[in-house]
């Protein structure tokens, strides 16, 4: 068995190996502008609504406000994987914690979302009278496009390995996108015909998209908590990479986990029976190296060698 310290890097390498990536610093900025976007849209959309334009931007507010505490957990998870997180008490780091308040958040936000949705179901038949509609559709309106800004600065920013990290972001705005569509039919049909069944609607959908919310990010984080894999895209891409290496004849699995924002591999590789230990450690070695270039948030490779 191989691991990252039977082979001694060099310390030209190490030194590119720093403590904080770029791709690191490039995610950390990219989720410091959507958290300040999307707590904007919060207060925008909670703002209007309690002046009394509608109770379903009110809703909606707190949909961007789930969004902008996710992203907050996010950047936490960033921090709580640097290797400056290692200490003798934590040998593995504390990328943990990332899932861990994922946990608590899906938690307060499906609990939150049960009160609305029981307050919807409870005042579904009583009659509302509604205010102008004009700046409550224009709030959503304007929500709908900062959100679709969004997705699209998303599209535009070359994130390396954070994509997943970015699919899920945008799938968080598509989702709010979702909800503000909801405010502008309940808002037309109530402000022009008067009815206010379809505003009570859109309070029960909005409040069911919240849960829905909610349950997936629960899901992800016991995914997380309990070392889910990084996928077979990726364990693809690692057995590509490790065949790669010269004098490799095989590989015959491959494990990955999730550590917060950091990936672990664990590999079995064959090399032909009469290759020697220090031969052995050798390729070993070339295998790490060429995993470290090839995806950039490794922090742990063990390498295990049989013989063919």
């Amino acid at each position: 068995m191989m691991d990252d310290r039977a082979t001694e890097q060099p310390l030209d390498d190490l030194e590119l190996k720093g403590p904080v990536q770029p791709d690191e610093v490039t995610i950390t900025r990219v989720c410091w502008i959507l958290f300040w976007a999307n707590l904007g849209l919060a207060l925008l959309k909670i703002t209007v609504g309690a002046l009394g334009y509608s109770r379903l931007l009110v809703i909606d507010g707190l949909h961007s406000a789930a969004n902008a505490i996710m992203i907050t957990n996010i950047l936490f998870g960033i921090q709580m994987s640097i290797p400056q997180r290692l200490t003798e008490k934590y040998p593995y780091g504390k990328g943990k914690a990332r899932y861990i308040g994922a946990l608590l958040i899906g938690f307060f936000l499906g609990v939150g979302a049960a009160v609305i949705l029981a307050i919807s179901v409870k005042t579904f038949f009583l009659p509302i009278s509604f205010e102008s509609t004009g700046i409550g559709l224009a709030t959503a309106l304007v929500s709908i496009g900062g959100n679709l800004m969004i997705i699209r600065f998303l599209r535009q920013t070359d994130l390396h390995d954070s994509k997943e990290v970015v699919k899920k972001i945008a799938h968080l705005h598509t989702l709010n996108i979702t909800s503000s569509g909801v405010v502008i039919q309940g808002l037309l049909v109530g402000g022009i015909f008067g009815w206010f069944i379809p505003e009570r609607i859109g309070s029960l959908t909005i409040s069911l998209i919240v849960l829905f919310l909610s349950i997936r990010i629960i899901h992800n984080a016991l995914d997380g908590i309990m070392d889910r894999s990084a996928g077979r895209e990726i364990e693809s891409r690692i057995t590509t990479l490790a065949n790669s290496v010269d004098k490799v004849e095989d590989v015959r699995w491959v494990r990955t986990r999730n550590v917060g924002q950091n990936l672990w591999i664990d590999l079995q590789v064959g090399l032909k029976g009469n290759s020697s230990v220090r031969r052995a450690d050798q390729i070993s070695g070339q295998v790490q190296e060429r995993l470290h270039l090839g995806i950039e948030r490794i922090t742990h490779v063990t390498v295990h060698c049989y013989p063919v």
